[in-house]
Order: structure tokens, then C-alpha cells, then sequence
């Protein structure tokens, strides 16, 4: 397990502080990383919102809307599609991460 993971969750024991997993999964489910700082695992629920902030704002930054209005009138994918999917992907990727990690670690602090 790795050490951050498992000092989080000494941490929370050390404490006798429960965490509910479906709060924490919600929280993440929301916003990345809201619930990490649920769990009270503050670097890593910065993290997780970093990772997602960063990726949406490059894939944002990446969308050309004329050439994209341009694709939709001829019926052609737009050049950057492969960008923009994989970015998408990425996101998305963060956010089910966020979201298992901190129902995860919730449900190990009822152990």
C-alpha cells in the first residue's frame, strides 16, 4: 500500500475519526479530490483536482470553436480529435481515480 495512502488512513484511526464511503465517493464524484479532503488526505485531494484542473483547462485551450463549427457544417471530425478525446479521456480517468480513492480509503477507516 502506498505510504501516503496508508498514512492517511494511521492518521484518521489515530484520531477514531470514521468516514463514511459513499460521502467521500460523492464529494470526489463532484469535484475530484473534495473527497480526499473529506478523508482528510490533503496532498493527495490536491492532487486530484490539480490533475483534472490542468486537463480540462488544456483540452479547453485546445478547441478552436470556428474549426470546430467548420467540422460540424462539412460533416468532418475536427484535425485535433485524437487530442481532444484523449484529454477527455484523461479527465475522465482522474475523476473515477478521485472517486474509488476516496470511497476507498473511507472504508478502510471503519477497519
Amino acid at each position: 500500500m502506498p505510504s501516503e495512502t496508508r498514512a492517511g488512513v494511521h492518521a484518521m484511526e489515530a484520531q477514531g475519526v470514521s468516514k463514511n464511503p459513499w460521502v467521500a465517493g460523492i464529494l470526489s464524484g463532484v469535484l475530484p479530490g473534495l473527497g480526499q479532503f473529506y478523508n482528510r488526505q490533503w496532498g493527495k485531494g490536491v492532487g486530484f483536482l490539480l490533475g483534472v484542473v490542468i486537463t480540462i483547462v488544456v483540452l479547453l485551450s485546445s478547441v478552436n470553436l470556428d474549426a470546430l463549427q467548420r467540422a460540424a457544417e462539412s460533416g468532418t471530425p475536427p484535425d485535433n480529435i485524437g487530442l481532444l478525446f484523449s484529454l477527455a479521456i484523461v479527465s475522465l480517468a482522474i475523476a473515477v481515480w478521485s472517486i474509488a480513492d476516496a470511497a476507498w480509503t473511507a472504508n478502510r477507516s471503519q477497519m
